[in-house]
């Protein structure tokens, strides 16, 4: 997810805990496809990890993911919407956000030409919305103009392939990530076991530049870049494990370097990854369980990107789908969906390791966070 970052700077080691120092408030934006389905809006202290008072934002909005523009207060919302029969359902609205009433206020839409939206991130330079749908035919991208306007010019690859299990009998795009120079994005494709990579030109139009395989129903789920732009992190939902892939920006290839489990060894249950993570700092990468209802920390190896569990922490509720870290490395969320509600943790900046803050909010089937910084 991408995040608009507050004026807070995070003071490391500051305190004894090794919490980061900062007392300002930021605003989190919830996805609830719930009934009905809208997007929440309530304040996040980053100090104690305490919640405001919930409030609807935008109403009669079928929506799981959101982003937000790098530079510019606008959110987009990949939405599910009424349409007729046979006609794609996928769908990306644009919100201007107020930062000082947290209020939004919906200016534009645009088809992606394919079914439902499962993940939405925009370039890091401004210029493209990207789509993926797991239970349509692939990646999408819309161009945006200066004004963060969605431009009805859309770019479509439709993905090819299979896995090995009975969920990977065709192609099910699932998480994207673009990379901080904006001229490529990896796409997680769960279906067939494939990180895809395409191009994007500077007016947004997408073109097959490479893949990388993962183990056969490994299942790749999200994927995410660390801040150098040299590692990308992917966590596979099938066989719960996460890797490290060399990105080579030159020319849009992925090396395996890497691959650990997200579980402890002593679980034998059942249980599915679900969203990925890494640390402002770049120094701490999270991975939320569906079964061990857990969040396996990981540290970062600052010279080679490897990764070395740190702990497995607990969600407090069931069906972590999503968890995120607040753009100053303070405070993290897991968005526990069956028990419908959202915790707070505290980050240890010397170690990544998470503390519950003694704060719950209870939400209906959180799916996405969004945090935006307070003016």
């Amino acid at each position: 997810m991408k995040n608009i970052i507050s004026g807070c700077l995070v003071i490391g080691l500051s305190l004894l805990s090794g919490r980061a120092a900062c007392a300002t408030q930021q605003w989190i934006y919830i996805a609830s496809p719930a009934n009905p389905a809208v997007i929440y809006r309530c304040s996040l202290d980053l100090e104690s990890g305490k919640f405001g008072e919930l409030e609807v934002a935008a109403d009669d909005v079928h929506t799981g993911f959101m982003a937000m523009h790098p530079t510019l207060p606008i959110l987009y919302a990949g939405t599910s919407e009424k349409v007729a029969k046979g006609s794609p359902n996928g769908f990306v609205r644009a919100y201007h956000l107020d930062r000082k009433s947290g209020s939004l206020k919906r200016f534009c839409i645009a088809p992606t030409e394919d079914n439902g939206v499962t993940h939405i991130e925009v370039s890091p330079v401004g210029n493209v919305v990207l789509t993926c749908h797991y239970g349509g035919q692939g990646t999408s991208a819309i161009p945006l103009n200066g004004k963060g306007e969605l431009i009805q010019k859309v770019s479509r690859i439709r993905h090819e392939g299979a896995g090995a299990t009975k969920r990977q009998t065709r192609p099910h795009p699932h998480g994207v990530a673009i990379h901080q120079d904006g001229r490529y994005v990896c796409v997680a494709d769960l279906g067939n076991d494939h990180v895809e990579v395409f191009g994007i030109s500077p007016k947004g139009e997408l073109s097959k530049s490479s893949r990388w395989h993962a183990a056969p129903g490994a299942g790749p789920r999200h994927v995410s870049f660390h801040p150098n732009g040299k590692w990308l992190y992917c966590i596979n939902e099938l066989d719960n494990t996460l890797v490290l892939l060399d990105f080579d920006a030159r020319c849009g290839q992925l090396h395996e370097i890497q691959t650990i489990s997200t579980l402890p060894d002593s679980f034998k249950e059942t249980s599915y990854t679900a969203e990925i993570a890494i640390h402002p700092n770049g120094k701490f990468l999270y991975g939320s369980n569906r079964g061990h209802n857990s969040t396996v920390v990981c540290e970062i190896d600052p010279n080679n990107g490897k990764l070395s569990v740190v702990e497995y922490e607990p969600t407090q509720g069931d069906h972590p789908r999503f968890v995120g870290i607040d753009p100053t490395g303070s405070i993290y969320l897991a968005a526990n969906m069956n028990s419908n509600s959202v915790v707070s943790f505290y980050v240890d900046q010397k170690t990544g390791a998470l503390e519950p803050t003694g704060h719950i909010l209870k939400v209906a089937r959180p799916m996405c966070i969004l945090f935006v910084a307070q003016e």
